[in-house]
């Protein structure tokens, strides 16, 4: 066997340097092997574009050569910019179409208000409780110039996705610019992706697994492009043939193929789930029956209804049944939850204070308030009943807006009824707002001048972080004199109010 090592360059006579084993020798171009002598095989214009150092060898049954090794050479910035590496290029199209599957997975889940959790889908219960997407989505975090992150996620990782297959099209110079503009668009991302995760870490004190997952992407993707440009040349590029570029395309095409299956099949599977199944955000109220029963207690019996359950003692059922939440301890202080500024029913000088954390487009606080309207009027006298509205995400910041409003006016609970009757995970509208002022005897300008001035937002904002401080991280959320309710059937909230009046809610 004989080695050759030679130097292949533009030009028709490219300069050769011919190196044999021991105890061989060559001359002019020429090897000899076993008594035979080989032509060396010939410079093929437009296979290599630059000059390039490669060792070759020969063997006794064959006259090409073949790559064995090659070594870094130096190039310049706009060279590597217009030069096809088709591993990085897949590495990137890949990362960004992970992107965009995260984004929608957070669109999903921020259109059902985080109803399983900020990934969706079963945690254990110290991870969830690590994360609240719903309180970072619902900050002044979770929006850009007025425009959801959510949209900016899907711009960015979408624009990125083009770059990538725009350049299997792409002639040299054309290839300089979109992976120039690549690397651009990745900086800026990678730069916004580290202040959100900084408001995360330091000023909002809360996180969002799925927006931290997005920056990890964008981070990924910042620092694969960037490998890519600086990383040296080995070797020339090899030209752009079609059956080339056509392994490229069904590569990127199978790629795109995939994800986009796998955003069906997340779409698929959250559409096809029962609203009516309990969650961890959004808890159903039970015993619906219950609920009818107490609707047909007329109210001048109530009290001796009540009577008649408090001489009873519960069944073996209903004990077992009505739980308090063990994963969350008891607020020790529960009257400093209350305000002034907070709608209340019942008597404010009560033993027993029950608190209710809402969000007006959650389907199964909607159940809970329904269901407890009997229970505020059996116990009108002797329990104090406060509503705190929790938004879960940013589009129901103007509902909530419009109760306080309402509540100057003496009209919460009848705004709070319609809100509820025209309940949308993705909020009513200004115009449905406007609607309902008239038919609670409001004026609609004045309502919607004060909802746009964001008279009660600061006061919401500060509320809310607060309910998160001491374990609020769903709705319905209700607490009875500090006890973070689990059951919450008509029956056991009766069962929880009596235990509270004597003093043995949450003995041991």
């Amino acid at each position: 066997m004989m080695y050759l090592r030679r130097r292949i360059g533009i030009g028709p006579t490219p300069e050769k340097i011919v190196t044999t084993a021991a105890g061989q020798g060559g001359d002019n171009g020429m090897l000899t092997s076993g008594g035979r002598r080989r032509r060396e095989l010939d410079h093929r214009p437009g296979l290599f574009r630059e000059c390039t150092e490669t060792l070759v060898f020969l063997t006794p049954t064959t006259d090409l050569p073949r790559i064995i090794m090659s070594s870094p050479r130096s190039s310049s910035l706009q060279e590597r910019l217009g030069t096809y590496r088709p591993r990085w290029n897949r590495g990137i199209l890949g990362l960004a179409l992970l992107g965009l599957l995260v984004v929608v997975h957070l669109s999903i889940q921020q259109g059902r208000g985080f109803d399983r959790g900020c990934f969706g889908f079963g945690a254990p219960a110290s991870v969830q409780a690590t994360f609240d997407c719903s309180a970072v989505v619902s900050s002044g975090a979770g929006t850009f110039l007025g425009i959801s992150n959510v949209y900016w996620g899907f711009g960015f990782y979408g624009l990125i996705t083009l770059l990538s297959i725009a350049l299997l099209a792409a002639g040299k110079r054309w290839r300089v610019w979109l992976n120039g503009g690549r690397q651009l668009a990745l900086t800026g991302g990678l730069l916004y992706s580290g202040y959100l995760s900084y408001v995360q870490f330091a000023q909002l004190g809360d996180l969002c697994a799925l927006c931290l997952t997005s920056a990890g992407v964008a981070t990924l993707l910042f620092l694969t492009q960037t490998a890519s440009v600086f990383t040296p040349l080995r070797t020339a590029s090899l030209s752009m043939t079609p059956r080339f570029l056509k392994r490229e395309r069904a590569v990127a095409a199978y790629l795109v193929a995939f994800a986009l299956v796998l955003v069906g099949a997340d779409f698929a599977y959250y559409n096809s789930l029962d609203d009516g199944a309990p969650t961890s955000r959004e808890q159903p109220v039970a015993a619906t029956a219950d609920r009818g029963a107490a609707d047909a207690v007329p109210s001048d019996r109530a009290s001796a209804e009540r009577s008649a359950r408090t001489d009873r003692p519960p069944s073996r059922t209903a004990q077992t049944a009505c739980r308090l939440d063990p994963s969350k301890n008891p607020v020790s202080d529960w009257s400093s939850l209350v305000n002034m500024q907070d709608p209340m029913q019942g008597s404010a000088g009560a033993d027993v204070t029950v608190i209710e954390y809402f969000d007006p487009n959650c389907p199964h606080c909607k159940d809970f308030h329904e269901a407890m309207k009997p229970i505020v009027d059996e116990y009108e006298d002797e329990v104090h009943f406060v509503y705190k509205p929790f938004p879960l995400r940013s589009s129901s910041l103007p509902e909530v807006e419009a109760l306080y409003a309402a509540a100057q006016q003496g009209k919460f609970f009848e705004m709070l009824d319609a809100q509820f009757a025209q309940q949308s995970r993705g909020g009513i509208g200004e115009q449905d707002l406007r609607d309902i002022a008239p038919e609670i005897g409001m004026k609609a300008d004045v309502l919607m001048t004060k909802v746009n001035q964001g008279k009660h937002r600061s006061y919401i904002v500060q509320q809310r972080q607060r309910a998160i401080e001491i374990g609020v991280n769903s709705t319905p959320t209700v607490l009875v004199n500090g006890h973070f309710v689990r059951s919450r059937s008509p029956e056991c909230m009766r069962q929880f109010i009596e235990q509270a009046k004597s003093g043995e809610l949450g003995a041991r």
